[in-house]
């Protein structure tokens, strides 16, 4: 634990904060619409669901996209034998 937050991982560990966040936001959308469903009528909860399909699939793909920019800013570091190591 002593080396979860170092200078060289800020930027990773803000990263993840955001990715678990905007996760959790996800999660409570569910929630509610799952729990609210009744309430609402069939054009609201399928909105409600398009728009979680949606939200989470531009979830998935910027973390992926996120995570390969990464992955190319390392390997560039690498290359040209500046690595952080």
């Amino acid at each position: 634990m002593k080396n979860f937050i170092t200078k060289e991982n800020l930027f990773y560990r803000f990263q993840q904060l955001i990715i678990v966040v905007l996760h959790l936001i996800l999660l409570k959308w569910m929630f509610f619409a799952l729990t609210e469903s009744g309430s609402m009528t069939t054009e609201q909860v399928l909105l409600h669901f398009l728009g979680m399909a949606i939200f989470g699939g531009l979830l998935i793909r910027g973390c992926a996209a996120w995570g390969k920019w990464h992955f190319e800013q390392e390997k560039r570091l690498q290359q040209n034998g500046n690595s952080k190591e």
